[in-house]
């Protein structure tokens, strides 16, 4: 009769009328989509609350990295600027150490010079002095002096004369120590080739035709180091039953000068470059220790260790490039 009621209640107000328990259903679901929607708003709200904490730290961060950055750059920069402070003071440190040693190289050229000069001269006087003497001493005494007068007159002459030439020797290394470089591309086979053909023809040298040596060197210095390393392998191989010296190159930064001579004793091997210093007596061998201390000098000018050493029955003269 209720629903008979609303059907007719509905058709009369032209508006649909529910049943009491629809409208219970009804107001049951609006209630429920009610408080769903308060959960959403909710929810919406906490996840404004997060977004705008999310955000909030994401800025707190980048700034403290951008300060963290800032802190670093002026640090590095400061560093850079003591860095800098300290490269000048270095350079100028340096520049001054080298206008120093500059100097000081300059004055002892100088000095060295001088003491050329000095010997070359004041020494002199006194030895030319010393021989013209006695040579007068010894003529005017003639057949007359006693045997042993003239011995001793004739030892002074020879000491005399073999001061001169260690005066000259002396004279030559300072000289070849001092004198201005003019390097050019050069090559020591070259040099060696005309020192056989100049120097030392006839002498059993054996040399590569391809023999190439090619480096910044001064030509005359070069060819004055090659005839004293040549030289001093054709003297002490010249008392053998067959002499035979060999210049090969043994790589592109060595040279080797190889005889078969007398050789030298190893006590002798740390004092072989010493000025004046002789690997055998007088009367045994020519000459005043003076040519492989002059072919050492000029090739530590030049960039390159002599090096002097026995391999079997073989003297070996190495040339080593130490130096670009």
């Amino acid at each position: 009769m209720l629903k008979l009621f609303l059907r007719l209640l509905s058709i009369l107000t032209g508006r649909t009328i529910l049943p009491p328990e629809k409208t219970e259903a009804l107001e049951q679901s609006l209630q429920r989509s009610r408080e769903q929607n308060k959960a959403l708003d909710q929810r919406l709200v906490d996840l404004r609350q997060q977004q705008q904490k999310m955000l909030s730290d994401l800025r707190t961060r980048h700034q403290q990295e951008a300060d963290k950055w800032r802190n670093e750059i002026s640090s590095n920069q400061t560093e850079m600027a003591r860095l800098r402070e300290q490269i000048a003071q270095l350079a100028q440190s340096t520049d001054q150490e080298t206008l120093r040693q500059l100097t000081e190289n300059q004055q002892l050229i100088e000095q060295l010079n001088w003491l050329s000069g000095t010997i070359a001269h004041d020494f002199r006087a006194p030895l030319r002095a010393i021989d013209a003497y006695s040579f007068f001493l010894d003529d005017e005494l003639g057949d007359s002096a006693p045997a042993e007068a003239k011995s001793s007159l004739g030892e002074i002459r020879r000491n005399g004369k073999r001061l001169g030439v260690l005066i000259d020797g002396l004279i030559d290394f300072l000289r070849l120590s001092t004198c201005p470089l003019n390097r050019v591309n050069f090559d020591l086979g070259d040099a060696v080739r005309e020192l056989l053909n100049m120097e030392f023809r006839g002498a059993p040298i054996h040399i590569d035709k391809d023999l190439h040596f090619p480096m910044k060197f001064d030509p005359e210095l070069a060819v004055r180091m090659m005839k004293e390393l040549l030289d001093n392998a054709v003297k002490f191989s010249a008392g053998v039953e067959d002499p035979k010296i060999t210049v090969r190159k043994v790589s592109d930064s060595e040279l080797e000068i190889t005889d078969n001579g007398v050789g030298f004793s190893s006590e002798h091997s740390d004092k072989l470059f010493r000025l004046f210093h002789r690997m055998h007596g007088n009367d045994e061998f020519a000459g005043e220790g003076i040519g492989l201390c002059i072919a050492q000098r000029i090739a530590g000018r030049h960039g390159l260790t002599i090096g002097l050493h026995r391999v079997g029955n073989l003297t070996v003269a190495s040339l080593s490039v130490t130096q670009p």
